[in-house]
């Protein structure tokens, strides 16, 4: 079953492939271009710059220039694969000075077009920390403590991007605002859930009104005492920063494709399956527990979304590997078969995307002294996983639209 579960897996990978998704969703007619249903007329090729901002960046780029052919444009991601237009490198998930350049790099390239241009903002997740440009009186460190805070108090994305933007001069609408060029499409691969579209990578580019929920979320979350006073007092600060009319966007790919390729593929072997979530939100270990109990016999259960883990210990892991180190202490010595993986290939500051674990995984555990409720306790899912051999590297994938779980009870 494992192999089964990994098949499927990479089935709803394949499917969210931003390469193909951008081919797909952008056409030349007539005199002008097709963008995500959006039609811009009297546009040329010539007429057109990239701005690709997140893990898929280089993927994207690739994409539209496969159908546009040779572009003006700049890409930022965090790490290096082929890209038809200059790419830059910045860090995820904490912001360092290289995602500060990127930043920088972003606003010099948006600011250089004219007027008459067109712009297609490609946007993938992982963007918020690729990229930063923090409003004065806001430095680095104050952005890499402000994102550990609300990591670590478990913020949902689409809260953590409210405060992020309020204190960024390019998210929630910034670099559109920036921007020189009047015409502009924004092409996003999401990976938010339970929020708007426009929170991915924090809207950039069609974030207009991002940042104004930020003193609520601090309040809701306890957040003021933890974060450096500069994040506070931007905070308090905030304006909207985008005051241009709306910019058409298309959202071509999603949690609900990846679930639904995974199911496809399960039907081809022969396997039933329900999706009972496509906005998978909440504590990880909570959530795994919850689906196991919500699985159904003679079938694979499917979800997808985006967990969060509230992190009291010092040890390495990821939401999918706490899941998983969580559903393997639930399943002890059941015939269930639980999958977790990130569907970037990365779970959290690890080499694995996920786990894999079986109803012998616990006794596993015991027979060589592994303790896993300890491990749990210690977030330290990642090593414990990694000593039973159950965890799955996969490296980087190069889209992410959230998480996949998959529960068997075949």
């Amino acid at each position: 079953m494992r192999t089964v579960l990994l098949a499927a897996y990479e089935a709803a990978v394949s499917a969210c492939d931003p390469e193909a998704a951008v081919r797909s969703a952008i056409s030349l007619e007539g005199d002008g271009i097709v963008v995500g249903g959006h039609r811009i007329p009297d546009a040329s090729v010539g007429d057109v710059a990239i701005v690709a901002l997140g893990k898929a960046a280089p993927a994207m780029a690739r994409g539209a220039a496969g159908v546009l052919g040779p572009l003006r444009g700049v890409a930022v991601s965090n790490h290096i694969e082929p890209c038809p237009v200059p790419l830059f490198l910045g860090s995820h998930p904490v912001p360092d000075a290289s995602s500060l350049a990127c930043g920088t790099h972003l606003i010099e390239f948006v600011r250089s077009l004219s007027p008459s241009d067109v712009v297609v903002y490609l946007i993938s997740g992982g963007g918020s920390a690729i990229a930063v440009a923090p409003v004065d009186g806001v430095d680095l460190a104050d952005l890499a403590a402000m994102n550990e805070v609300m990591m670590g108090a478990a913020v949902p994305i689409g809260e953590m991007n409210e405060v992020r933007a309020a204190v960024s001069n390019i998210k929630g609408g910034g670099l559109a605002n920036a921007c020189q060029a009047r015409r502009s499409v924004t092409l996003l691969l999401s990976d938010v859930v339970g929020a708007e579209p426009t929170h991915v990578a924090s809207g950039p580019s069609i974030g207009a009104g991002m940042g104004s929920g930020a003193a609520a979320v601090m309040q809701r979350h306890s957040l003021a005492s933890r974060m450096p006073p500069a994040i506070g007092n931007a905070v308090q600060r905030w304006s909207p920063t985008d005051k241009r009319e709306s910019h058409p966007f298309t959202v071509i790919g999603s949690p609900d494709v990846a679930a639904n390729a995974a199911a496809t593929y399960l039907a081809s072997v022969g396997l039933a399956s329900t999706i009972v979530t496509t906005e998978l939100m909440g504590e990880a270990r909570a959530e795994a527990v919850d689906l196991v109990a919500r699985s159904a016999p003679g079938r694979v259960t499917i979800a997808a979304g985006e967990t969060t883990v509230t992190v009291t210990g010092d040890g390495v892991g990821g939401r999918n590997q706490e899941a998983a180190l969580a559903a393997a202490i639930e399943i002890s010595g059941t015939d269930v078969v639980f999958g977790a993986f990130g569907t970037d290939g990365i779970d959290g500051a690890t080499p694995a995307a996920g786990a894999i674990v079986d109803g012998a995984t616990a006794r596993s555990a015991r027979d060589r002294g592994i303790d896993l409720a300890a491990a749990l306790v210690n977030n330290d899912s990642h090593t414990a996983l990694t000593a039973l051999g159950v965890t799955v590297v996969r490296g980087d994938t190069g889209t992410n639209v959230g998480d996949l779980w998959l529960i068997a009870r075949i």
